[in-house]
């Protein structure tokens, strides 16, 4: 096996102590597989990835998100798991030209992971970043990177590493990384749309974890909010339900939202449906209460004026780079429409899909799922359409700028 060996795998962070993949879940055999099967997965993938990068050419790799926190989601199911949260991995290349040969591969990396584990389904996806060392340093102040450095499990690489992220605490994480975390969610939501009202087996968790990821981040960017932010689901939303710091954030959310909030946080870490899913229930009035409530939240957080949103600009040479590689098979026309309207906003192709994914969260909360939309500006990522066509089309251009894939799936 190159790179660690499995002990190496344990004492990644020294501000954690030791650290286990190994958890306690409601169905022992889930446990069983945790203990005895994903230690070695990881290790795996540890191995095809820099074994595929070149061990020259990496300084580390980084195990992030849910996964890192031991609190990622899967289920039994058919006889084998399925992975329903995305499990994140942080490839640190020691040059740019390591990064212009690796990041447009980070999607083929991804898969070639997901296919060592033949028996496991993937709703959620093995999603591979890719980011030079010197970039580090240089990452926003946001709930990831605060997560990253708090509880990242340093899978290869100096241990070190981690302490290159920027160092700050909750009060310093702005307002708009709140409000990015809401509309990033509408855009993934747009995309868990039910196909039926009672959907069964991989079909009813896939949509329970889309709704239970409405609800989870709704604690989260409430809590970055009021600078209140905490690493780990299980931690942000005891700290909501008992904390007397947090009794403004309880009031203004509402009892039966919290209460809400705290019962999907549950089930996202230990899936069980019948926690969540009753007889009575049906997926279409589920997902529209969902979506209401993250559009509520998203606007009680925008109003707020918490003297903390100040952001700067992306330059006009990373405009055109960042709009040219999203929007390449339209005509120059329209990517100079789009271009020319990026200047006046200051807007990415990101921050276009989220302005456009709250239009369409908007339009189903108020005004139903029927009918007709009027198309995004500049047609991108969608033209006049019928509601459900251009909700399909914006999520689906979401999980592609997010991840270079081009299908539709879980964030």
């Amino acid at each position: 096996m190159q790179g660690e060996s499995r002990e190496d795998l344990f004492p990644c962070n020294p501000r954690r102590g030791v650290f286990s993949l190994e958890r306690r879940c409601s169905d022992s055999a889930l446990e069983s597989w945790y203990a005895d099967v994903f230690p070695g997965f990881i290790e795996q993938c540890r191995d095809l990835i820099v074994g595929k990068a070149g061990p020259g050419n990496v300084e580390g790799l980084i195990l992030s998100g849910s996964f890192a926190s031991c609190e990622g989601s899967v289920v039994m199911l058919y006889g084998g798991p399925v992975f329903l949260s995305d499990m994140d991995l942080l490839l640190v290349v020691s040059s740019p030209e390591s990064h212009a040969v690796l990041y447009p591969r980070r999607s083929i990396i991804g898969k070639a992971c997901e296919d060592l584990l033949p028996d496991a389904r993937f709703e959620g996806r093995i999603d591979a970043g890719v980011m030079t060392a010197g970039e580090l340093a240089e990452m926003p102040l946001s709930p990831g990177v605060f997560d990253m450095r708090e509880r990242g499990v340093l899978l290869h690489g100096g241990k070190g590493l981690l302490d290159r992220f920027p160092s700050f605490g909750p009060g310093e994480i702005a307002t708009r990384e709140a409000l990015r975390i809401l509309e990033n969610r509408m855009a993934a939501f747009l995309g868990d749309r039910p196909a039926m009202d009672r959907p069964e087996g991989k079909d009813l968790y896939r949509f329970l974890y889309g709704v239970s990821r409405v609800y989870t981040d709704i604690v989260t960017s409430s809590l970055c909010a009021e600078s209140m932010y905490r690493s780990g689901y299980v931690a942000r939303a005891e700290f909501l339900a008992n904390s007397p710091e947090a009794s403004e954030v309880r009031r203004e959310l509402g009892g039966s939202l919290t209460d809400d909030a705290v019962r999907w946080t549950g089930f996202k870490i230990d899936p069980v449906a019948d926690r969540v899913w009753m007889e009575e229930d049906r997926a279409w009035r589920m997902w529209l209460e969902a979506a209401g409530d993250l559009l509520a939240v998203r606007d009680g957080i925008s109003r707020k004026d918490h003297g903390r949103d100040v952001g700067g600009r992306l330059r006009f040479t990373d405009l055109l780079r960042a709009w040219n590689a999203a929007v390449h098979d339209i005509s120059i026309a329209g990517r100079m429409k789009l271009f020319i309207g990026s200047l006046l906003s200051g807007r990415e192709p990101g921050g276009h899909i989220r302005e456009e994914s709250v239009r369409l969260i908007r339009h189903a909360a108020e005004k139903g799922t029927g009918g007709v939309v009027g198309a995004a500006p500049g047609g991108y990522p969608h033209g006049r359409t019928s509601w459900g066509e251009a909700a399909s089309r914006t999520s689906a251009e979401w999980r592609r700028l997010v991840t270079g894939r081009e299908e539709e799936n879980l964030g």
